[in-house]
């Protein structure tokens, strides 16, 4: 055991934390704080709308907002058409930034409880997706034919990978290790890193696609639209290949969403398969895609 000159004042610590004086701060720049400390999130602009100081709760101290007024103003939302999925994933998003200030800042009153606790969560619609293994292999083979093999290329990575279409769309060259068949994505949707990884097949077509980099053009995009500095659309090119193999119901999103069918069927593990979409928690893969298991 350790022997220290000086006992410690177990008393005058914790009265000191008790006597800790709370942050008056509205919650638009309680958000702004947190978006500062953690930038990666980019929670801000999600909670946009409920930060505004005419239409939102921007000017109000971000300790008197309660529970039932934010479950009413919810409620607004998705009666104005926002999906449920959308509203839900708003109030998470506070919830991570009360629980900063509780938790991490300590900025709150003394015994505060975030009020988005007691919000009730709206059930999200699940969108059953009639894809088969044939629909699979035939987009893949649509994708082939076609003369854009940059296209090619995008289909592949989707249907390798279950990739959101973002995820792919913002990466550069410079982020693909093609000997080794991944991408590392610093941040996904939720904000966590996640890798990605590819068939050899998927990789031998990024290889001859690879164009020639010069120095400083290594964060080039690999889908780079005309002017090289945005991400190209895909949007028409999509449905001209699902027109012609007659499924036009098709998104692009139902390529993950058969990915994680897939994974369910196999045998892999909702925690494990979660992990691979890039879930942060089992709780979305199962809200989303449960019916499958």
């Amino acid at each position: 055991m350790p022997k220290f000159k000086h006992p410690i004042d177990l008393k005058a610590a914790a009265d000191a934390a008790s006597s800790l004086v709370p942050v008056d701060v509205t919650l638009a720049e309680l958000v702004q704080a947190h978006s500062l400390a953690k930038p990666r999130l980019e929670l801000e602009l999600r909670l946009r709308k409920w930060c505004d100081p005419v239409h939102g709760f921007g000017h109000e101290s971000a300790w008197s907002i309660s529970s039932e007024r934010l479950q009413k103003a919810a409620e607004a939302l998705v009666e104005a058409g926002y999906a449920t999925s959308t509203v839900n994933r708003d109030i998470g998003a506070l919830g991570q930034v009360y629980r900063w200030a509780v938790v991490n800042r300590r900025m709150a009153p003394r015994g505060f409880i975030s009020p988005t606790l007691a919000v009730k969560r709206f059930e999200e619609k699940i969108r059953y997706v009639a894809s088969s293994e044939q629909d699979i292999l035939s987009l893949r083979l649509a994708a082939k034919m076609g003369r854009d093999r940059l296209f090619t290329l995008f289909v592949w990575m989707l249907v390798d990978s279950g990739a959101r279409k973002s995820e792919l769309l913002q990466r550069s060259w410079q982020e693909l290790d093609i000997g080794g068949g991944k991408l590392i994505v610093p941040r996904t949707k939720n904000g966590d890193s996640r890798t990605l990884f590819f068939t050899p097949e998927t990789m031998a077509l990024a290889k001859r696609l690879k164009p020639a980099l010069t120095a400083g053009s290594g964060d080039r995009l690999i889908f780079a639209g005309k002017n090289g500095i945005t991400p190209i659309c895909y949007r028409k090119k999509w449905s001209s290949m699902t027109g012609m193999l007659r499924r036009p119901d098709l998104r692009v999103h139902d390529i993950r969403h058969w990915v994680a069918a897939s994974l369910l069927r196999n045998g892999v593990g909702v925690g494990v398969a979660s992990q691979i979409l890039g879930h942060r928690d089992q709780t979305m893969l199962l809200r989303r895609y449960g019916h499958l298991d």
